[in-house]
């Protein structure tokens, strides 16, 4: 049997090849023109007898499909530098943590770059005599010491109350020997890079749907009176990993009765009573992208009179929205129509009002390298985003929650649902929990 070279990480399920995460920052590297661009990958401090799991940024990833952890990416677009840093290889944490590649020209190979180089200061023999070689500090002061000099890099907003994340930090110390650089942020341009997916973003996505599936059909045939929520969401992580995933896009929701009320309850420790519904909100993580499907059913099998009246208004709303996804609506637009549906509906609640007051979320968000990629409500779908229709109507009063939501690709002339094989209807839904 062949070993997989595992210095790379190996991390995600699959990986796209190298010169597909080269074309990407070519194309960052041509929208900046100028400067130097640095992103930082995340850190990973474990060392003796530490436990976890490392996953790396998603901007990040989607440049350069580097799963190491303290990387850093830096472009020079003018001089045409393409290059990753790394931290020299410590065997010794190595014997816990995992082999990794170092810097050097093997690792420029597998990872399709120019140059790996150390991101630590080290020393060369020339000439008989020691000389000093920068590490990433060492050489960005260099660049950033030039006349007119800009340094773009992710800059995500931070609440006035809050601690600085350690970029803001980073780059206030540089600022403290190098007063007169210019900072630009980088996070528009790498939202605009991510949202719009290439095909091969989209078979990965796929599959993410396709393993997300697979832990809804587990949740539907687990659930019954008497069981507990977290029986059913080990079921469905044992179907993720089953599928191929390599884990969760989010924390799983399993929330039954009133617990289906609420929108991000996670605990999942309640135990599915009979004459509940049961909300399940579930995603797998495939080479990194997501899935993210949610299905309501019945703990007995069978809906009641009510909760099936309810469903079905949901489900009105999700296949009314889905009709109308294509390039240039927005997912606030899409909200309205849903509401619409709701508002419409002749059904009402214990004191007479309509059901749309009980839709208290959007109506879906983008989704790629995170449950909730980059895009607003208000950003003007085009083909290549993938977004999530999820309608709900969530009643604490009666103990009834509802949610419906599929994953969907926008095309040239509509959209496709990338998980439209997973059964919707209320009489579909009994069938598949008997299976």
């Amino acid at each position: 049997m062949t070993r997989r070279d595992m210095r790379g990480g190996n991390y995600a399920a699959e990986l796209q090849a190298p010169e597909v995460y080269r074309e990407r920052r070519q194309r960052l590297a041509d929208a900046i023109g100028g400067g130097t661009i640095v992103l930082w990958g995340a850190g990973d401090e474990r060392g003796y007898g530490d436990v976890g799991t490392f996953r790396q940024g998603s901007s990040f990833f989607h440049l350069t499909g580097v799963e190491l952890p303290n990387a850093i990416l830096v472009l020079r677009p003018s001089e045409g530098l393409d290059a990753i840093f790394l931290p020299p290889r410590n065997p010794n944490v190595e014997r816990w943590t995992g082999p990794k590649h170092g810097p050097g020209d093997e690792a420029a190979r597998a990872f399709g770059f120019a140059e790996v180089l150390s991101s630590e200061p080290s020393e060369i023999v020339l000439d008989a005599r020691r000389r000093p070689v920068p590490g990433f500090e060492g050489r960005l002061h260099g660049w950033l010491a030039e006349e007119g000099a800009t340094l773009w890099t992710e800059l995500p907003a931070v609440a006035g109350s809050a601690a600085l994340p350690p970029t803001h930090r980073f780059i206030a110390r540089l600022r403290e020997r190098l007063p007169s650089f210019a900072v630009r942020d980088l996070s528009d341009r790498l939202t605009e890079l991510r949202l719009v997916k290439d095909r091969g973003e989209v078979a990965l996505m796929r599959k993410a749907v396709a393993a997300s599936v697979a832990g809804q059909r587990a949740a539907a045939r687990a659930i019954a009176p008497g069981v507990g929520e977290g029986a059913v969401d080990g079921v469905v992580y044992s179907a993720f990993r089953g599928a191929g995933a390599e884990g969760l896009a989010f924390p799983s929701i399993v929330g039954s009765g009133l617990n289906a009320t609420t929108l991000h309850y996670d605990q999942n420790v309640g135990v599915c009573a009979d004459g509940e519904l049961v909300v399940v909100d579930i995603g797998a993580r495939y080479g990194y992208y997501c899935g993210d499907l949610t299905r309501t059913f019945p703990v007995n099998g069978r809906f009641t009179e009510r909760q099936r009246a309810v469903y079905d208004l949901v489900l009105a709303a999700h296949d009314r929205v889905a009709e109308a996804i294509r390039p240039g609506v927005t997912i606030f637009e899409l909200r309205k129509i849903a509401f619409s549906v709701m508002e419409a509906s002749p059904l009402r609640d214990s004191a007479g009002g309509t059901l749309g007051q009980y839709f208290i979320h959007g109506l879906g968000h983008f989704l790629g390298l995170d449950a909730h990629d980059p895009g607003s409500d208000g950003t003007a779908l085009e083909p290549g985003m993938v977004i999530t229709n999820e309608p709900g109507i969530y009643i604490p009063d009666e103990g009834l929650g509802v949610r419906i939501e599929n994953d969907f690709l926008v095309t040239a002339t509509g959209c496709e649902n990338l998980s439209a094989e997973l059964p919707t209807t209320a009489a579909e839904i009994e069938a598949l929990m008997k299976v």
